[in-house]
């Protein structure tokens, strides 16, 4: 009696086991830690979305941190110069990294997408240089075999500036549009400058356009003293040297 009582609880317990086990298979075969092959593969994957071909350079092999879920690719400071990598869950970080992008790419559509596809368009004329609001746009059916680069989001095109004059007869593609700098030409500035591991902080204005992790020249609000700083966040330049100019900036004009 004692074998057989035996016997049956063995039994019951790989049947629970049995139950169960599939399920703790799969959620162990989300978690994962993310290297820099799968973040080139998710800001590939949607860059190409907005109609832009990036080619960023990181680390295959490189390691990051945990994550259980799909990646999310935001872009930073307005553009998709530089993107948000970000994993929600299980604790929720985010990097900034370089997208490198390197211009326009064509929207790929499968003949099963081709009768549903839409693409944004103006709903009045606009000039170049003017940026787009909500109300400049809307979606418009398209044959994607007859078109490039077009933006199927409202989304993509909100916020962006043109580089020309447009109607509303055509879709809006990735060539209309100016790129985004996270810093441009007379910008105001926050300097840094780090001494022995103690931040000071002043004023400045930058003397060039760039993204962030680029190296631009800017200049002492104050002193007018040129000089070298890379971006470290939205107008917030650490400074790494003088300018290659020796003498001060006499005037310095703003927007």
């Amino acid at each position: 009696m004692i074998s057989i009582s035996s016997n049956l609880i063995r039994c019951v317990v790989l049947i629970i086991v049995a139950m169960f086990m599939p399920g703790l298979t799969g959620l162990a075969a989300q978690e994962r830690i993310v290297d820099g092959r799968e973040i080139r593969e998710a800001i590939g994957a949607r860059l190409a979305q907005a109609g832009e071909i990036a080619a960023p350079s990181l680390m295959p092999q490189k390691k990051f941190f945990l994550c259980d879920g799909p990646l999310r690719v935001e872009p930073a400071f307005g553009g998709w110069r530089s993107v948000n990598i970000i994993c929600p869950s299980p604790a929720e970080w985010r990097i900034a990294v370089r997208a490198q992008v390197k211009g326009a790419a064509p929207l790929a559509a499968t003949p099963a997408e081709v009768s549903a596809t839409q693409a944004v368009f103006l709903t009045r004329p606009l000039r170049r240089g003017d940026r787009i609001q909500a109300m400049d746009v809307e979606l418009r059916p398209v044959d994607p075999l007859s078109s490039a680069s077009v933006f199927g989001r409202l989304s993509d095109v909100i916020g962006r500036a043109l580089n020309q004059s447009m109607s509303p007869h055509m879709p809006v593609m990735a060539r209309h549009l100016a790129r985004e700098w996270s810093v441009e030409e007379e910008d105001p500035l926050e300097l840094v400058v780090v001494r022995g591991g103690i931040e000071i902080l002043s004023s400045g204005i930058a003397l060039g356009a760039g993204q962030l992790g680029d190296t631009i020249r800017v200049a002492n609000t104050r002193s007018g003293t040129p000089l070298l700083g890379r971006i470290v966040g939205e107008k917030k330049v650490e400074v790494i040297a003088k300018g290659r100019n020796s003498g001060a900036v006499t005037s310095i004009s703003r927007r």
